[in-house]
């Protein structure tokens, strides 16, 4: 669908004042001037609240690429499950300004090498104490950072986590064991963006 033009009108999309009556096209172009270089991989999740809420934190932040990491769908196993359309309202219309990948979880490893080819270190995000994860608040992330994340209940498997370079995890002094993961995903964020702030 074509852009609706704008410059006659109110532009009520969630944008900060500099973005009003850009097209889609001209703000994406834009964002892609003043990227950071985080990468955010996002392994099996289910809610639609929490592939929003992940999209407008890269948004937020300034991603360089949001992954989906999506299981393959046993009835059409060519097609990636998550390339499917799901309810992106509580993007508030970011998706339309992000790079954004789906690859099938089975096809982790080529990302994980294509990342690897292009200098990253790839940290997996959880607690779990038998693979001596690092705090958050005591790591000095390279530029060229990826972070993975699992949904809350299940976690990240334990391949990718294998395939990681490091686990970090966040500190936490209430009795709750972990935060919802598109929670922990803002706070890497923004923890990322403290060592690496964008220039605009």
């Amino acid at each position: 669908m074509a852009d609706i033009d704008l410059s006659r009108s109110n532009d009520y999309r969630n944008v900060t004042d500099y973005y009003k009556n850009m097209s889609d096209e001209a703000i994406r172009a834009d964002l892609d001037t003043h990227r950071s270089d985080v990468i955010s991989i996002m392994q099996n999740l289910t809610h639609d609240f929490n592939k929003a809420t992940a999209v407008r934190n890269s948004n937020a932040f300034a991603g360089r690429k949001l992954i989906f990491m999506n299981p393959v769908n046993e009835s059409f196993p060519d097609r990636k499950e998550g390339s499917k359309k799901w309810d992106r309202r509580g993007s508030v219309g970011t998706y339309n300004f992000e790079h954004i990948e789906h690859h099938r979880v089975t096809d982790y490893q080529a990302v994980f090498d294509q990342l690897h080819a292009e200098g990253y270190t790839i940290y997996a995000v959880d607690n779990i104490a038998s693979y001596h994860p690092q705090s958050l608040f005591e790591v000095t992330f390279p530029a060229k950072s990826a972070f993975v994340f699992g949904e809350e209940q299940i976690g990240l498997a334990d391949d990718l986590i294998q395939a990681a370079d490091a686990m970090i995890y966040i500190p936490q002094a209430g009795s709750v064991r972990s935060l919802n993961v598109s929670v922990a995903h803002g706070i890497i964020m923004a923890f990322y963006a403290s060592q690496h702030p964008v220039a605009k």
